[in-house]
């Protein structure tokens, strides 16, 4: 199967910056998983999705997926796995559990968040189903296999690709001083109530407000910077393309200065430019226009360029792109969507890939926000900033956690 234009550089890029680009999911449960039951869940999503069911391999000069017989494995314990190996089956995705833990882990070459989330809907569905009893959602039951695997982009007509210079941004290893090391990951829980009430009094949204705490805490501990803070708010693009079923990568950004004149201003005065922004940059006039540029592209990039190294040297510069000019990303894809399954979810943790100095994702299930915050320095000195203005604002919070990035290796395929 061959690999869509919309998940091309994700997969050719990150192969070619030597990043394991894998997600892993942690749903906590209110009671201690039945591994038996999670095996007979995760075989039924498996039929669910038959198109994420094979292994990445390496033709000579290009990549693609074979099909997959082997089973999706599901293993007890929470170490690290590599996906695409033979300790998983050579499959892009794998499951484990510990405890009352369950751990999904993901490709993000194959697919993005919202991909993703859907398979961890549909192995909660039959798991929650057959330990609590949970009533039928259609929505998790049925399917619409072609046109889940159609990608907006390989439909898109070429386009002229404009010249974009971008404006170089405040980084926190080089020009913040911080010491590079290997991405540490903090987990922190916030009640839900109040934070959304918090949110709406500064009218904002869940995601922008974190997008301006984390830039008025960069911005507090480095007041003289000379270089913007700019930061990224992931997108779902599937709505602005017509392409709501998808399950390839199809992603948009929303690009914020957070500048000392907005700073100076009133928090709720913040809220309302930050989502007015955000409106704006999510229009189909905005998000359009960028993926057909982008279909252009990485099509012109394949029918140039015929060797495997030439590819990747390509792509891994766009998979790049954002190094010196992004400070930060947050991202958030909305509250779970299933309060029958919710119900059981005490914790709901997205551990991102290392592809930022420093990013936030987004949870909001079992009455909690969960924060993941994502950092490729050692001192703690941003969080810390972040986490004081939550407490400045009466925001209770709970640091669940602080570890190294546990997300999964993928093995490079070699030639087949």
């Amino acid at each position: 199967m061959r690999i869509t234009t919309g998940d091309t550089m994700h997969v050719y890029g990150a192969i070619g910056a030597g990043v394991d680009y894998t997600v892993r999911f942690k749903v906590r449960l209110t009671d201690a998983i039945d591994g038996a039951v999670l095996s007979e869940a995760v075989s039924r999503a498996s039929e669910r999705f038959p198109y994420f069911m094979g292994r990445l391999v390496c033709t000579g000069d290009s990549y693609e997926y074979e099909d997959n017989p082997l089973p999706v494995t599901v293993s007890e314990g929470d170490a690290k796995v590599v996906l695409n190996s033979a300790s998983t089956n050579y499959h892009v995705w794998a499951v484990s559990y510990l405890g009352d833990s369950l751990y999904l882990d993901f490709f993000h070459g194959i697919t993005d968040g919202t991909g993703m989330y859907r398979v961890l809907a549909a192995i909660l569905y039959h798991y929650c189903m057959k330990v609590y009893g949970i009533d039928e959602i259609p929505e998790l039951e049925s399917s619409d296999i072609e046109a889940e695997m159609e990608d907006p982009q390989d439909k898109m007509d070429p386009v002229p690709v404009p010249d974009v210079s971008y404006t170089p941004a405040f980084t926190l290893e080089t020009d913040g001083g911080l010491k590079t090391s290997s991405p540490v990951i903090w987990d922190i829980k916030i009640p839900e109530d109040a934070f959304v009430d918090f949110v709406r009094a500064n009218d904002s949204t869940p995601g922008t407000m974190v997008e301006i705490l984390m830039g008025k805490a960069i911005d507090s501990l480095y007041p003289d910077h000379s270089k913007p803070i700019i930061s990224t708010y992931v997108i779902n693009a599937r709505p602005m393309v017509d392409a709501v079923p998808t399950n390839h990568n199809c992603l948009g950004m929303s690009i914020f200065n957070y500048s000392s004149e907005i700073g100076s201003m009133p928090l709720e005065k913040q809220g309302t430019i930050y989502r007015g922004k955000t409106f704006v940059q999510s229009r189909e006039e905005a998000v359009a226009p960028g993926l057909a540029v982008n279909a252009t592209v990485v099509r012109s990039v394949l029918t140039d360029n015929p060797s495997l190294s030439s590819r990747k040297d390509i792509f891994t510069a766009m998979f790049n792109a954002g190094e010196g000019f992004i400070t930060y990303l947050v991202s958030y894809p909305g509250k779970w969507k299933y309060p029958s399954i919710g119900q059981y979810m005490k914790e709901f943790w997205t551990h991102p890939p290392c592809t930022f100095g420093l990013m936030t994702i987004l949870g909001a299930a079992g009455g909690n926000i969960s924060l993941s915050i994502q950092q490729r320095f050692e001192e703690s000195s941003v969080v810390e900033a972040f986490l004081a203005l939550l407490g400045e604002n009466g925001i209770p919070y709970t640091v669940v956690s602080k570890d190294s990035s546990d997300v999964a290796g993928f093995e490079v395929p070699f030639f087949t």
